[in-house]
């Protein structure tokens, strides 16, 4: 294992060594830890409806028993003192200091990042040994937690049945290790490991995206079944004299593969696609029942009001030829190649100084497209509350 006080400064290193190649463990990290969540907190935030939360409990009436929020108060105070765990998603669309975290990983895609998971466990509180398809960072918060991993990546492990959690049927650690406050350990997809908590501990989880072939094979269809121009339908304009009727033949077969391959290989709807899938939230942000105006929106840029990006809010931006396309929270915009500047600012920074953005005002779009995002809740005036 190798230990790295900060990972910032050594961004190179650990991207040819370490991403999707083999765990490292950071010392350190954030010095004194993280306190932005109590486990008080995580509770309540467990309870609210619109948020995904999950209580595990090692020995419930069954084993790795797993319910879903959200929770009545009272559930609480009937769970044993020890072996289980809260765990709330996407704590970064709800928290402004924790979508702040995402900018120590800004060396990364943004289109990379998940969400920031937090869980809370009681002492010898986890989710058992197992693995995910996707790297992630484990930062210790608050309190300790042991974690034990594996020395290589696993496909296709094998897995307990008849367990809501998938939890590996064969474990064994190669490393152990206990993660103080403040420490943050990252895995690659594949490794096994299995964290349990020395007290009371709260784990801030920074997951990335990894989307599997048949989810972007479902999206895509998904997507290309709102269009009804430019249908290709089958032909065979030959046909054989003489054959059994129940019979596809293998020209026939291969037609219809290259008829269906021809659709995945449309640039022109792939690109228009994409930029939505790869920003898709987890929620939603909900749209602002009071539209805002250019006229109120240039004003309050000239009056010198910062904007602020929303919390969590997924926004990534490229380049087909001449063409620049703009996705943001599941929406993708083809848009004037000069708001190319803007678009990267956007996405870069979660807030914006107004006369940075003041100065691409002039640009064709550029009201149209601010406005727009104001209205969708995807920004916001910085003393906004």
């Amino acid at each position: 294992m190798f230990d790295r006080s900060v990972l910032a400064d050594h961004q190179s290193d650990f991207l040819s060594r370490f991403w999707q190649k083999k765990p490292l463990l950071i010392r350190n990290a954030f010095p004194g830890g993280l306190d932005y969540v109590s486990g008080d907190e995580l509770a309540g935030l467990a309870s609210q409806e619109g948020i995904e939360s999950r209580l595990v409990i090692e020995h419930g009436p069954k084993a790795w028993e797993t319910r879903h929020g959200p929770f009545e108060e009272d559930v609480w105070g009937s769970l044993p003192t020890q072996k289980w765990s809260i765990l709330v998603q996407a704590v970064d669309r709800l928290l402004p200091e924790v979508s702040l975290l995402r900018d120590r990983f800004r060396f990364l895609p943004n289109w990379r990042v998940d969400d920031i998971m937090i869980s809370y466990a009681v002492d010898q509180g986890g989710v058992g040994p197992h693995t995910d398809n996707y790297d992630v960072f484990l930062i210790q918060g608050q309190g300790r937690r042991r974690w034990e991993i594996g020395d290589r990546a696993l496909v296709n492990p094998e897995l307990e049945p008849g367990l809501d959690m998938k939890i590996l049927k064969h474990f064994e650690a190669a490393e152990s290790f206990v993660l103080e406050p403040g420490d943050m350990l990252y895995l690659p997809p594949g490794f096994a490991h299995n964290g349990v908590a020395q007290g009371e501990s709260v784990t801030y989880s920074v997951g990335f995206r990894a989307p599997h072939q048949k989810e972007m094979l479902q999206s895509f269809v998904q997507f290309c079944s709102q269009f009804d121009e430019g249908e290709i339908f089958y032909t065979d304009q030959t046909l054989p004299e003489t054959r059994e009727p129940g019979l596809i033949l293998p020209g026939e077969l291969q037609r219809l593969r290259e008829l269906m391959l021809a659709g995945l290989q449309d640039e022109k709807l792939f690109m228009r696609w994409i930029g939505g899938f790869l920003t898709e939230p987890r929620s939603f942000h909900e749209a602002r029942d009071k539209k805002v105006s250019e006229k109120t929106l240039r004003a309050g840029l000239k009056k010198g009001r910062a904007v602020q990006r929303a919390e969590g809010a997924r926004l990534a931006f490229y380049t087909v030829g001449e063409k620049l396309h703009f996705a943001a929270e599941g929406e993708c915009f083809v848009l004037d190649p000069s708001l190319t500047e803007l678009v990267a600012l956007l996405c870069r920074e979660q807030s914006y100084r107004a006369e940075d953005l003041l100065a691409h005002s002039e640009k064709l779009g550029f009201a149209e497209l601010l406005c727009h995002l104001w209205n969708q809740s995807y920004v916001r005036w910085s003393d906004e509350e």
